[in-house]
């Protein structure tokens, strides 16, 4: 059956009011200027794809979720979602602002967003948060530069959403409401998440495909991350372009859906593995696909520590584990290291740094790791953010 959402209920903090403060009223508050980190976080709250939280982190509930992986009550929980204004006209309105006040949260466009009813004010330990949770300090780590980049007070307080943000993949962008409400028009009770940041190639597509060959899975939810993310992956609107083109081709209506996820990404990992499973079973999946080195960055993490987290947690999704997976000129196939008997030197590599280094180069991406399709779109250039 489809999961109930995370924590027991999905969260609604949008509208709360029953209609938007008139601009007259928002104009009165003081007001805080959100990066895109922070504006699509607020938004994710807002509508629940975050559940159970309804705003930032509290302090004691950072510590608890850098120190233990869990929320004050328990619940597993990895990634601290902590708004830390940064630059001078914001640090002026966070030191001017004290519990119980409403803060006005404008995106990252300078467009009002969301209301905060800040609880508190608190010093962010930015090298806990670093170190606890991405296990490095080391800024060459994107999101540790990020962490670096905060402001040193963060804010804590339940958070009232007025507007979605504005999105190149509105048509994508569901609601957890949603894509539940999908899930059941279709008869579908139980849906494997697959987490995506870069175009599809014939490796994703084999685990794809053997996940929908499965007898627990009625369908599959792929869900690209479209919101930041790091210099050399490619652009947002290039990943969407290629899954769209890939799955009305490739794939029966009835059992795929493409959605799209704008949120940051977190290169943390584990811990960044647990944190979208979560996500993921707020949206309505039971099960969720996790194959090597996913959320992983550089060397920093081992590439099967995302398979064994679930062991240690439960968030009360199923989590269905691969191993490396490549094409075999041996066995003329894509397979992966749990079926194919063939030495090293027969796999094709399938890495996106091999396919960005045949692009860059101005070569053809080989067959047998991409379809046609797909690589026409990545063969255009400007693929990559720079």
């Amino acid at each position: 059956m489809i999961p109930e959402p995370y924590g027991g209920h999905l969260v609604n903090r949008f509208g709360r009011r029953g209609k938007s403060p008139a601009a007259e009223e928002l104009q009165t508050l003081p007001s805080i200027q959100l990066t895109q980190d922070e504006s699509y976080d607020a938004e994710k709250i807002g509508i629940g794809a975050y559940s159970p939280l309804e705003g930032f982190s509290s302090g004691a509930e950072f510590e608890s979720i850098t120190s233990h992986t869990r929320l004050e009550n328990g619940l597993p929980w990895s990634m601290p979602i902590v708004l830390a204004p940064s630059g001078h006209e914001n640090t002026s309105a966070v030191s001017s602002v004290k519990k119980g006040d409403a803060v006005l949260l404008n995106d990252f466009t300078g467009r009002p967003l969301a209301l905060l009813t800040v609880s508190e004010k608190y010093t962010l330990d930015k090298g806990a948060f670093a170190e606890k949770t991405y296990g490095t300090k080391d800024t060459s780590h994107p999101n540790v530069e990020e962490i670096a980049n905060m402001g040193q007070v963060a804010l804590a307080g339940s958070l009232e959403l007025l507007r979605r943000l504005d999105s190149p993949f509105s048509s994508y962008e569901l609601t957890p409401e949603e894509s539940r409400s999908h899930f059941a028009r279709m008869g579908w009770k139980s849906v494997a998440a697959y987490q995506a940041r870069n175009p599809p190639h014939l490796a994703h597509e084999y685990i794809q495909r053997v996940t929908l060959e499965r007898d627990d899975v009625d369908a599959l939810f792929i869900q690209p991350v479209v919101g930041k993310l790091k210099h050399g992956d490619y652009k947002p609107e290039v990943i969407m372009e290629a899954y769209d083109v890939f799955v009305s081709r490739y794939y029966r209506k009835e059992s795929v859906l493409l959605g799209s996820l704008s949120i940051s990404m977190r290169y943390a990992g584990p811990r960044a593995v647990l944190f979208y499973a979560i996500v993921r079973r707020n949206y309505g999946c039971s099960h969720y696909i996790v194959g090597r080195d996913q959320a992983g960055v550089g060397s920093y993490y081992d590439p099967f520590a995302g398979h064994r987290i679930f062991d240690e947690f439960d968030v009360g999704v199923h989590p269905i584990r691969y191993n490396e997976t490549f094409y075999c000129s041996i066995c003329k196939n894509m397979v992966s290291t749990k079926v194919c008997p063939h030495p090293e030197s027969s796999r094709v590599n399938t890495s996106q740094t091999r396919i960005r280094k045949i692009l860059a180069e101005g070569g053809q991406i080989p067959h047998e790791i991409i379809r046609p399709e797909v690589a026409a779109i990545l063969s255009r250039g400007n693929v990559t953010i720079e």
